[in-house]
């Protein structure tokens, strides 16, 4: 596109030129129209045909559900849309499931076999994420225009299997440059018709979180170690007269290791969600920018909500939490418009295959992009 501030327009003498105006910056907030009472209806049939059906009907049930999500999320007017054929992802899902059910089997009976597996899942979990990514883009789309992704297998292989390995060696201390590396190749790799996404953020930005979360942990742990000790040794001090010691020490220790779980669960959401206001705040397209301001408080409330109100209705809730959570995701999101947005052009892209994105699901793999 051209840059509007690169015109140089003159008057009609000889004086300097006069620089074109700066476009105005118009902010444009999602909207999620979706309801729990109208999706539930969606979901409880897509989980009894689900089941009526041996799992065959879940590439419909999934298709149904994003094209539910995608279509009740409007930007600047425009719901987005979600164009993917089922019998494309059935035919890649049962692929996938192929390869869980060799995995599951081979546990029991071929152990040679399971770790060879393993190591070839583990290998692959880069091509998997590209697989996954490129075929999410491709059939995504907004105003009539889709995203696409153009990113190479290969460069997969760095941010998610070379930084992964050095961050397990230096213990965890490259975590920061390998979520920024992800980042960059996630992000960078997307198109919008021919526009290109851009990614620029400063790594020092990826350290303050971590080195937070880090502090938090280690005060964590010496806390929860030290409550520990010093209460485990009055208890059993206290026992030896009692005889009731054996029995408070175990609840303690149980006790202690739910607080202490329960405390980096809190910091792993602090961490994934800085994260996610970092990627979406230095990423572009073209000229235009993105904002995101999820607040930790936020999100651990509505996990907390989400997990107390399912499991009361023993799962009968999950469509509510669901709509709860893409309605906060979409209010604490903004794209910052300069300009117009309708002079994108569409570009033609070949068909993708699913197997790649089905095999991740099937596998747990999600690319972290989100909630």
């Amino acid at each position: 596109m051209l840059d509007p501030q690169s015109a140089t327009p003159h008057d009609g003498g000889g004086d300097a030129p006069v620089p074109a105006p700066v476009p105005d910056t118009v902010r444009h907030t999602p909207q999620f129209d979706g309801r729990a009472a109208e999706f539930f209806g969606i979901w409880i049939v897509n989980v009894l045909l689900t089941v009526l059906t041996l799992g065959l009907y879940s590439a419909w049930a999934k298709v149904r559900t994003e094209r539910y999500f995608y279509g009740n999320t409007r930007l600047a007017g425009s719901a987005f849309e979600y164009l993917a054929d089922p019998i494309r992802i059935l035919k890649g899902r049962l692929i996938a499931y192929a390869v869980v059910i060799a995995i599951a089997l081979s546990f029991q009976f071929l152990p040679l076999l399971y770790f060879a597996l393993m190591l070839g899942v583990f290998a692959s979990m880069p091509l998997l994420v590209f697989l996954s990514t490129r075929f999410r883009a491709r059939y995504s789309a907004w105003r009539g225009l889709r995203f696409r992704f153009v990113g190479t297998a290969g460069g997969a292989y760095g941010p998610f299997l070379g930084w992964p390995i050095l961050s397990a060696l230096t213990l965890s201390l490259g975590y920061p440059l390998m979520r920024k590396r992800q980042h960059a190749y996630l992000v960078s790799g997307h198109r919008f018709g021919r526009t290109a996404f851009g990614f620029e953020a400063r790594t020092a930005d990826y350290f303050v979180p971590y080195a937070i979360a880090l502090a938090m942990a280690l005060a964590l742990f010496a806390l929860m170690a030290t409550l520990i000790g010093g209460i485990a040794w009055s208890v059993l001090v206290a026992g030896g007269e009692t005889g009731g010691g054996s029995a408070a020490f175990h609840w303690l220790t149980v006790g202690g290791l739910l607080l202490f779980y329960g405390g980096v669960f809190v910091l792993g959401v602090w961490l994934r969600t800085r994260y996610l206001n970092l990627m979406w705040n230095n990423a572009r397209l073209g000229p235009h920018r993105f904002e995101s301001t999820l607040r930790v408080r936020d999100v651990l409330w509505l996990y907390a909500g989400n997990l107390v109100v399912v499991l009361l209705t023993l799962g009968l809730a999950t469509p509510w939490a669901m709509v709860r959570l893409a309605r906060y995701r979409a209010s604490r999101f903004a794209v910052l418009v300069q300009g117009g947005i309708e002079d994108f052009v569409a570009d033609v892209d070949a068909e993708r295959g699913a197997a790649g994105a089905e095999l991740v699901d099937a596998l747990d793999l999600g690319v972290d992009i989100g909630l």
